[in-house]
């Protein structure tokens, strides 16, 4: 029998955590993100997503052991934002059994209906400017910083329930950074250079010395530039806050590139150290004294890098400016000693962004995909 339990105690939110660590104890690609990083992003007080909307996570216990978890999530303001009575699902994670699957996607349903919400969409934890997708190729690769890795049988169960493909998302891997451009895309990359110059267009890097001052224009710029982008949910000040204060600790600020015309940011380009070659260390996702003394080691030795956010407003396009900034955090990143990376994600209608970084030597190495259910449809499922 499969008993679905609502986590209310610190108690069950450790077992919801740890779950996914007994679940791939055995497969070597698996990386756990740091229990303590994760007991913080499902703080009610800590995270502000929970200052607009609600989640409620479930577990599903067989045999008095738990076989599954799942996170539900309705996000009043994509309602709001989008129009549309949409529920969420996410951190969704069951043993190769489909009765402990289909126990989780039933409470979802019924969840949604309880919610007045017509339509289930996942997986998002929590929304689309975070760790988005379910991994449907790629299975013999580890996963790159804040990105999901998942069991290669939940799409069969997903699809076995009635979940439909909604969109796939890519990863492209920039195999090697020190691979030397060919001469015609040097002089391309030289063409846009004056062109930027002519145009009085400047790149730097961001200043965390002034970073009260940095935020509220790279977040007009961010939602400025994402808002016609399929699913796209304009950050809060609180959210848009809390990631660059986070970013802060571990991000050099060589990284995280801003476009300027005039002294007034058009873009940027953001990427982030992998910080999961230092994760894979710590198998257990324990920071105590040893983990502590581990992630400082490895730290060091992180050669890897993935290419977060890409934005520049509308009037800026096609001007050459976002193969510029590909080309120059790729020697940013070589200057500090990553020669390789991935960027993630690209939806599989902007054909534009993958022929840019086909152009820098990107090469497609893994697909995510999203899911929606029309949670009217078909029979109650109440068991």
């Amino acid at each position: 029998m499969i008993e679905i339990v609502e986590v209310k105690s610190k108690k069950e939110l450790r077992k919801f955590i740890q779950f996914p660590d007994f679940l791939y104890r055995d497969d070597p690609c698996y990386i756990t993100e740091p229990h303590i990083f994760q007991e913080t992003l499902f703080n009610r007080r800590k995270n502000p997503f929970f200052l607009h909307s609600r989640v409620d996570f479930f577990l599903a216990f067989k045999e008095n052991q738990v076989a599954g978890r799942i996170a539900l999530i309705r996000n009043n303001n994509h309602i709001a934002h989008a129009g549309e009575l949409c529920g969420f699902f996410g951190f969704f994670e069951s043993i190769h059994d489909f009765d402990v699957a289909e126990s989780l996607l039933n409470m979802a349903v019924n969840w949604c209906r309880q919610e007045g919400l017509t339509t289930l969409r996942g997986p998002e934890n929590f929304t689309t400017n975070e760790s988005v997708g379910m991994l449907i190729s790629g299975f013999d690769q580890p996963p790159i910083v804040m990105m999901p890795y998942n069991k290669p049988w939940y799409n069969d169960f997903l699809v076995r329930f009635g979940f439909e493909k909604e969109m796939d998302l890519s990863s492209y891997a920039l195999i090697d950074n020190q691979v030397l451009l060919s001469p015609s895309m040097v002089r391309i990359i030289k063409r846009i250079s004056d062109h930027l110059t002519d145009l009085d267009i400047t790149i730097r890097t961001i200043n965390y010395k002034s970073l009260d001052q940095e935020i509220i224009p790279l977040l007009c710029v961010y939602n400025e530039a994402n808002k016609d982008n399929w699913g796209f949910l304009p950050m809060t000040e609180q959210e848009f806050r809390n990631i660059a204060i986070q970013f802060r600790q571990f991000v050099p600020e060589k990284l995280i590139l801003i476009v300027e015309k005039q002294r007034q940011p058009i873009g940027f380009l953001l990427a982030i150290p992998d910080l999961n070659q230092v994760f894979s260390h710590i198998r257990s996702g324990k920071l105590g004294l040893l983990g502590m003394l581990k992630f400082l080691w490895y730290k060091r030795k992180i050669n890897n890098a993935r290419i977060l956010i890409l934005g520049m407003l509308d009037e800026f396009r096609n001007k050459g400016i976002d193969l510029f900034l590909y080309q120059k955090i790729k020697e940013n990143c070589m200057a500090l000693g990553m020669y390789h990376g991935e960027a993630c994600y690209v939806m599989e209608n902007n054909l534009r962004m993958k022929s840019i970084l086909e152009k820098v030597g990107g090469k497609c190495v893994k697909q995510y995909r999203i899911y929606k259910l029309d949670t009217l449809a078909g029979k109650n499922t109440e068991r």
